[in-house]
């Protein structure tokens, strides 16, 4: 079977079929982080839901969101209430 012929009608399932296909399967092993929720098998064809439905790895967008804000926080002064607050990212 052809990927591009599965990856249409991955599409067409909408997103109440596609997340009952993905609710039905264990964890995929994801390239980019290893097991990931979002990464499915349809048809012999793995696919990352996120990526089908047009919003990107999930992964890379939070990796970017976190670079984003190390680099605002690179460019702040702390007051001395926020050094003692646990930081969301660990900036290095």
């Amino acid at each position: 079977m052809d990927f591009h012929l599965v990856r249409a009608e991955v599409r067409r399932l909408g997103k109440k079929n596609l997340f009952r296909v993905l609710m039905d399967q264990k964890e995929s092993k994801c390239l980019l982080r290893g097991l990931c929720s979002f990464y499915f098998e349809y048809k012999g064809f793995t696919f990352c839901i996120s990526e089908v439905l047009g919003e990107g790895c999930e992964f890379q967008r939070l990796k970017k969101m976190e670079q984003e804000a190390c680099e605002a926080k690179e460019g702040l002064t702390l007051t001395s209430e926020e050094e003692g607050e646990i930081p969301l990212f660990d900036c290095k």
